[in-house]
């Protein structure tokens, strides 16, 4: 892990800037603090950023909604920090904070006020300037030129966390499992994230990779291609799978029912989801890909 090593030097006057969500929202809240770019590790086959390795998570695997609205999230590899159970955790200070609605049960004594934003609908959102991210996989670790490597993350949401020698769980809060690349991603006016990735087309192919990395999972193995068909009832749940995965069923894990089933949800959101009957998910290799086979009504 050299490309990622450093020595934690805080800086009280080099922060990074946080903005709101929406016009009227809550004052910036303050940033993870960072130490001075003299620290930073260099490589000449790696872009750099002012704190360390550029890198973007560019799609999810699973995650909420209000994730899925924000991507890319683009920043910098800041520093490692063990945890109890892995020597190997990595903190991702984001480029922009990114915003997410707490879970029933979650308690907002956790964070500061400060991180405690409404959206154009008066909900609380929690807002954060920095994930905490592993390789998902045994064996697996992040490298330079790593493209789509699975990754868990979490949201940082107590940033003393950047100083702490090891990982305190109880300054995090779960996010979801995606997918790191080394470099930043080409943005999107925030403004208009919500219409330009929230169409029908948009869902079937996050479906189409939901099912892919659960065929994935299961099988401990990359798919290469797939055909497989769904079919819906008018509440948008899946009744039935059938297909052909490298020359297998489309058989995925357990939990990745769930995961499509959240994706699924989505459709009846969308002009023209609302009737989607059956669709066909296709994979080949590095793409994916989807046809609309029926409708109810």
């Amino acid at each position: 892990m050299g490309w990622l090593s450093r020595t934690f030097r805080p800086d009280a006057g080099d922060v990074a800037e946080a903005t709101a969500p929406a016009a009227g929202g809550a004052p910036p809240a303050p940033s993870v603090p960072v130490p001075a770019a003299a620290g930073r590790t260099t490589g000449a086959s790696s872009p750099q950023g002012r704190y360390g390795p550029l890198v973007s998570v560019t799609r999810f695997d699973t995650a909420p909604p209000e994730l899925e609205w924000q991507l890319p999230l683009n920043g910098e590899l800041y520093r490692v920090v063990p945890g109890s159970d892995r020597p190997d955790y990595s903190l991702f200070v984001l480029e922009r904070p990114v915003h997410f609605y707490p879970r029933d049960g979650f308690d907002l004594d956790r964070v500061e006020p400060e991180q405690q934003v409404q959206d154009r609908k008066g909900r609380t959102m929690v807002r954060v300037h920095a994930l905490l991210l592993c390789a998902r996989f045994v064996g697996q670790q992040l490298h330079p030129g790593m493209t789509d490597l699975a990754v868990n993350l979490a949201y940082v949401i107590d940033n003393s966390l950047a100083r702490d020698a090891e990982v305190d769980f109880a300054k995090i809060e779960f996010a979801g499992t995606g997918f790191l690349s080394e470099g930043h991603a080409p943005g999107h006016d925030t403004e208009t994230a919500a219409t330009t990735r929230h169409t029908t087309s948009d869902v079937l192919d996050e479906l189409a990779w939901t099912l892919r990395h659960g065929i994935e999972e299961l099988r401990g193995a990359p798919l290469h291609r797939m055909t497989a068909a769904i079919t819906v009832d008018g509440d948008h749940r899946l009744t039935g799978l059938s297909g052909n995965a490298d020359g297998q069923a489309p058989v995925p894990t357990p939990d990745t029912f769930g995961r499509m089933a959240e994706v699924l949800g989505r459709l009846a959101e969308l002009d023209g989801g609302e009737r989607i009957a059956s669709v066909t998910l296709r994979v080949d290799d590095g793409g994916v890909g989807h046809e609309v086979t029926g409708t109810h009504g």
